[in-house]
């Protein structure tokens, strides 16, 4: 019954429990397994704690599972095919990792705001910087200029509280501990996959550079929308939870804030200017109205705001007055 690598993080008694689960939901189990089974739970006061523990987290599932949208969403962004000749006994740890999604997405928020640690650590990220934490189950995440988020792990989930910014996530892989990230009205769950989400006015996008995803979300009025992501596919939801269509991935550009870069294609000038404002602590400013109209392509450092105001003058004949030091206003050079 060794799964330390698909485990690891867990307690072993949570180790041992969920492995004990297994057997017993096998309508093969032999009757000495069973037997086996009490003398374990007997045998220590913990062992019958964390069997209990797993048990509730699997009726919990179930429950979950009787939404058809919830079931739905947890099939098509879980679906994993066993290998031949597998005993069935084995198969949980697929059907644990569904279900444990399909919990962590959607059906058990206030099961998901208990962690072991309810205080959690956090992490953030001032304008023009960014930052690279290690976790402890060797999962990363790479925060975005001005972003903070909270990490709580606890022996159910890897739970990761996303409050306002940027952030790529590069994640272990271990079905029986799913990485879930919060942010807005939604979630966003994973096994083992590189994604990033950004949290912005209300509005939270999902980019998939690989691997697999399931997002789900909740309105106010506490109606549930789900959908699924494969890798090079993005999505975007509001603060009402409303998701928009799945849409082809432009990895180069999801990936380019990563490498110091913005990729641009066709950007109006306050969106590019609202973007770059984000890696400064000298914001800019719009002067002149026949500006916003302005449409702009190009790759830019995030980091050099100087030569970015440059470029400006030379391709699109905009000139740049320093108001002070945190205020740059941009008019037509006339």
């Amino acid at each position: 019954m060794d799964r330390r690598n698909e485990n690891r993080g867990m307690s072993p008694d949570l180790q041992q429990a969920e492995q004990w689960l297994a057997r017993l939901l096998d309508a093969d189990c032999p009757a000495e397994d069973r037997a086996a089974f009490e003398r374990w739970r007997n045998a220590d006061p913990r062992h019958a704690a964390a069997y209990h523990e797993v048990e509730s987290i699997w009726q919990h599932s179930e429950q979950a599972v009787k939404d058809p949208a919830v079931l739905a969403a947890a099939y098509r962004a879980l679906r994993q095919e066993p290998g031949r000749g597998v005993p069935r006994r084995w198969l949980f740890p697929t059907l644990a990792a569904g279900l444990a999604i399909v919990v962590a997405v959607v059906a058990l928020p206030h099961w998901l705001s208990t962690p072991s640690d309810p205080v959690g650590t956090a992490y953030a990220t001032p304008a023009g910087q960014e930052r690279t934490v290690v976790l402890s189950d060797g999962s990363s995440i790479l925060l975005d200029t001005n972003t903070q988020v909270v990490v709580r792990y606890s022996a159910r989930t890897r739970r990761v509280d996303l409050l306002h910014g940027r952030a790529q996530f590069s994640v272990q892989g271990n079905h029986a501990w799913p990485f879930v990230v919060h942010a807005g009205n939604g979630t966003v769950t994973a096994v083992g996959t590189q994604f990033q989400v950004r949290l912005d006015d209300g509005s939270t996008d999902v980019a998939l550079l690989k691997g697999k995803l399931a997002i789900a979300t909740q309105s106010p009025a506490g109606s549930l929308q789900s959908a699924s992501l494969v890798g090079g596919q993005g999505l975007a939801y509001d603060d009402h939870g409303d998701i928009t269509p799945v849409h082809a991935l432009d990895t180069e550009q999801a990936r380019g804030w990563t490498q110091g870069k913005l990729f641009v294609h066709d950007w109006d000038l306050p969106k590019l200017v609202a973007e770059m404002n984000r890696y400064s602590t000298a914001k800019l400013e719009i002067g002149d109205a026949s500006l916003n109209e302005l449409h702009v392509s190009g790759i830019f450092r995030t980091n050099d705001q100087q030569t970015f105001l440059q470029l400006l003058q030379q391709g699109w004949a905009i000139q740049a007055t320093r108001i002070s030091a945190t205020r740059i206003v941009l008019r037509r050079d006339r």
